[in-house]
């Protein structure tokens, strides 16, 4: 009985873990979460980057 109990909770717990892993993956490939450690990239080779339209910036 226990030994049941404990498995179900040990599977639960790895289905949780790889649905949230999932729902957090999503999410940051969206643009909704992002991470300190993880630089947006970065095109720095363009040559019309930081070309000015007017007052507005274009990057």
């Amino acid at each position: 009985m226990l030994r049941n109990v404990g498995r179900k909770f040990i599977l639960f717990l790895i289905g949780s873990s790889v649905f949230a892993a999932f729902i957090g993956f999503a999410m940051f490939k969206a643009g909704l979460i992002s991470f300190q450690g993880i630089p947006p990239s970065q095109n720095t080779k363009d040559p019309n980057r930081n070309r000015r339209v007017g007052k507005i910036r274009i990057s």
